[in-house]
């Protein structure tokens, strides 16, 4: 950090303050992945989502917002699958990252203004982790009981959706705004588990 950030404390208190709540929101987000919205990106499709979750398998193909939070704070973890926690864990760590970058700051600047230390750090996005991949396995137990899918031709106008919200035309534009392939931040976000809860949870 350069002497003329350390010379202004209260400039650096502000900053620290819009880092802080700018984080807090995207945490926020995060852990409630769906409620703001299969699986070759995930691995979701290739493994038994219901022997990893005990709950009670909602009579209706639906559920409302309420219902959803209900069900997936009382379903019980048997285990995590190792390769779609670890993925998930790495997504994490990737957006976060890139907001961290957003403030012109590196992990290590960041950690210090946030008062974190590094384990500090793991654990949070471990704890988050876990929280999103128990939904997602909830969420495609349900899927695969209910015979809800997602299609190619829905994945394609997602996908489209966020090359027009970019203000771009293609997968090349897009990557050169933002440094990173549309297949790649489709995979982050892991998009087809968003349009997959948007069929089974209804506002």
């Amino acid at each position: 950090m350069s002497s003329s950030k350390g010379n202004s404390p209260h400039k650096r208190h502000t900053r620290k303050q819009k880092l802080l709540i700018g984080l807090l929101i995207f945490i926020i987000i995060d852990v409630a992945l769906f409620m703001f919205t299969v699986t070759r990106y995930t691995g979701y499709d290739l493994i038994k989502s219901e022997k990893y979750v005990e709950f009670r398998m909602p009579k209706e193909r639906t559920l409302t917002e309420q219902e959803w939070q209900v069900l997936v704070k009382n379903t019980r973890v048997i285990k995590y699958p190792k390769v779609q926690l670890s993925r998930e864990i790495d997504n994490i760590k990737s957006q976060y990252k890139k907001r961290i970058k957003e403030y012109d700051m590196t992990v290590a600047e960041y950690l210090k203004e946030a008062d974190l230390s590094h384990s500090q750090f793991d654990k949070q996005i471990d704890e988050m982790a876990k929280e999103n991949v128990k939904a997602k396995l909830v969420l495609h137990a349900i899927a695969e009981k209910k015979r809800v899918s997602v299609s190619k031709t829905e994945i394609d106008k997602a996908e489209k959706g966020i090359l027009k919200e970019k203000g771009v035309n293609s997968e090349t534009e897009y990557k050169k705004l933002t440094g990173e392939s549309l297949s790649e931040h489709v995979k982050e976000i892991d998009l087809e588990s968003k349009l997959l809860y948007a069929k089974i949870v209804k506002k």
